[in-house]
């Protein structure tokens, strides 16, 4: 069986955030949730990481893979990162891709 674990760092008071939350949650989405806002070093390395400071960022771990979905970035296009435009688009795909 392919386990498969998503991950939202988020800051607190993030409409965003609260957004892709309540999305998950009606969804029936399990999902980690890190506040970055409260381990400035999870934030920092994240950031550094995926060349991106805005939030949520989502990460979705599985057994062969991890895919990552970023409001923006300055990495090069990959399989493995996505871009999302809206939180809309990404709950669709985070749901696409925990039920596949």
């Amino acid at each position: 069986m392919n386990k498969k674990e998503v991950m939202v760092f988020m800051l607190y008071g993030c409409r965003y955030c609260d957004m892709l939350k309540d999305g998950l949650d009606k969804n029936g989405i399990r999902y980690k949730g890190i506040d970055v806002g409260l381990d400035n070093g999870v934030g920092d390395i994240i950031e550094s990481t995926y060349k991106c400071d805005k939030y949520p960022i989502v990460i979705l771990h599985e057994t062969n893979r991890s895919l990552i979905w970023l409001p923006e970035t300055e990495l090069l296009p990959s399989p493995n990162i996505k871009i999302y435009n809206t939180i809309e688009q990404l709950i669709k795909e985070i749901k696409y891709e925990v039920n596949s």
